[in-house]
């Protein structure tokens, strides 16, 4: 073994290149996986200005390297020195791949693509691998930006072996023979034992070749246990964190689900309450009406007595005469019948009433402003600003009591508000005078809350030439009311505090019926998104919901 690598060592190379670097260098002392190395063989090109100077013979300019490869050439035949062979790939590097490192039939190869550079480096255990002959090869674009190819090979010459010593001394013609024919015996006892090294050795690499193969898959399968274990392990770490948290998460479910059930009962047994309150105050309500009819049919009762007494007297003294009979009926009406806010009243009782007049109303138990005759009568004036007269910067109590007088500015109260449109459906009518234009507002659905909901509004569909069911009324739809002491609006600041007055306030703007008079006017009173309007008159009013 040690013969053949001092013969190995002997080689001379003939580089077959123009500018690309291939060069093997002789390696009898390193050592690789307990293996002694022959030899290592490197390959390099760099591109750079100075190199393209310092070539003296046509080649290839490489302005940008796109890939090294090196090869090992292996005759096809039995015959050595026959010129077809073949080229097997030993490594490569590629501006997609350009790091390589690796392990292959007994090899280390390590390959490095950079900017300007490509280098590829293989170490070489096997005698047959120093003694090949290899190719580097490399791709690239030329200075032109043309395509271009650049080859190198390696080819080792055996050179004269540094054992061989020849004895120059006179020999006798018989022990010349005799040292000849010996030396014979022995060159091919040596060379015999050299095929039989060579053959042993060849076996030897596949050996070792499967050996280290084998520790790789070891390796690799030792991996695959750590692997296995660390999946285990963070397998075993995520169930008890997953349970931890599910529990957590059940725990958080179930309060929630509690606090939830508990908000609910406690929604419905307020609004319970509520209702019994409501309905407490509704038969209350309703037992002071019905007082009020028996008053009124006691008192109709009486007048019936006397009327007919009066007719019987009459009657009895023949002054019997229709202007009287006439006069004393007419004077009955007047006292038996009073006026109910209903729609359709005038044609109901065959009479012509004034558009508003002052009457009782049962449910709240005083007296109201009717309009008779604005579509079909009927309606329940709760707001009117009409005259300047009144103050309406006014606190909560004041809202919910109501202020005013009926033959002038009010507000009705929105506490009564809240009664009437409770106990029954209500639809809103706004009318409103700008300039000498009319306009009006329909609201088929009316509702004021209780003053535990602050009193909060809502509308249903509406009819209506400056509201667009965005803007206008419609845009405080849900919203509370609020007065400058108590802001409800869903602003930072108070709108109450800025508008001088109590609305349902959601950011300040579109409607504002109640803020204070400036000049002869209501400045910005309602806004439909194109036009503001400054009104010189303003009425809300409300009558029960039409049934089919």
């Amino acid at each position: 073994m040690e013969r053949s690598l001092r013969v190995i060592s002997a080689l001379c190379l003939i580089t077959c290149c123009h500018s690309l670097g291939l060069v093997l260098k002789r390696e009898t002392s390193a050592v690789y996986r307990d293996r002694r190395l022959c030899g290592v063989l490197i390959c390099e090109e760099i591109v750079s200005p100075t190199s393209y100077k310092a070539r003296t013979v046509p080649s290839v300019v490489f302005d940008n390297i796109e890939s090294m490869s090196v090869f090992k050439r292996v005759s096809t035949t039995s015959d050595v020195s026959a010129s077809d062979k073949r080229e097997d790939l030993i490594g490569s590097v590629t501006s997609e791949a350009p790091s390589l490192s690796q392990v292959a039939n007994g090899r280390k190869i390590d390959g490095l693509l950079e900017a300007r550079r490509a280098t590829i480096r293989v170490e070489l255990v096997k005698q047959d691998d120093c003694q090949a002959e290899f190719v580097c090869q490399v791709r690239g674009l030329d200075t032109q930006g043309r395509q271009a190819l650049s080859s190198s090979s390696l080819v080792p010459h055996p050179s004269q072996r540094e054992d061989q010593v020849y004895d120059r001394r006179e020999m006798p013609a018989m022990s010349l023979q005799l040292y000849t024919s010996l030396q014979q015996l022995i060159s091919q006892s040596v060379e015999g034992l050299v095929n039989r090294l060579d053959t042993f050795e060849r076996r030897l690499d596949v050996f070792e070749n499967r050996i280290e193969d084998k520790i790789d898959n070891n390796n690799n399968l030792n991996k695959l246990i750590q692997l296995d274990s660390k999946v285990s392990t963070e397998l075993a770490q995520f169930r008890t964190q997953a349970r931890t948290d599910i529990l957590d998460s059940l725990d958080t479910m179930k309060n929630r689900v509690y606090d939830e059930q508990k908000d609910a009962l406690k929604n419905v047994s307020e609004l319970f309450k509520t209702t019994l309150n409501n309905t407490s105050d509704l038969l209350s309500s309703m037992e002071s009406e019905l007082d009020l009819l028996k008053s009124y049919g006691q008192m109709n009762l009486v007048t019936v007595r006397n009327e007919t007494e009066a007719i019987r007297e009459m009657l009895t003294s023949r002054e019997v005469s229709s202007r009287c009979l006439k006069n004393a009926k007419t004077t009955a009406d007047k006292k038996t019948m009073p006026v109910v806010c209903i729609r359709g009243m005038n044609g109901a009782v065959n009479k012509t009433y004034p558009k508003y007049i002052k009457t009782s109303q049962f449910t709240l138990q005083r007296e109201i402003l009717c309009d008779t005759q604005t579509d079909g009568g009927g309606w329940t004036v709760i707001q009117r600003r009409t005259k300047g007269d009144v103050f309406f910067n006014r606190d909560w109590g004041s809202y919910k009591e109501g202020f005013g007088k009926l033959d002038g500015d009010f507000w009705l109260g929105n506490e009564a508000i809240h009664i009437l449109t409770y106990v029954q459906p209500q639809e809103l009518r706004v009318e409103l005078r700008s300039g000498d234009k009319d306009y009006f507002a329909n609201y088929k659905r009316f509702q004021v809350k209780s003053e535990s909901d602050k009193y909060r509004l809502q509308l249903g569909a509406v009819s209506s030439s400056i509201d667009d069911g965005n803007r206008g009324l419609s845009y405080s739809n849900g919203a509370s009311f609020s007065t400058f002491d108590r802001d409800n609006d869903q602003t930072s600041g108070s709108c109450a505090i800025t508008y001088k007055s109590g609305w349902w306030y959601k950011s300040c703007e579109y409607s504002r019926l109640n803020s204070p008079w400036s000049g002869d006017k209501l400045r910005d009173a309602w806004y439909n998104g194109k036009k503001r309007l400054h009104a010189t008159s303003v009425e809300m009013k409300i009558r029960p919901v039409k049934t089919s």
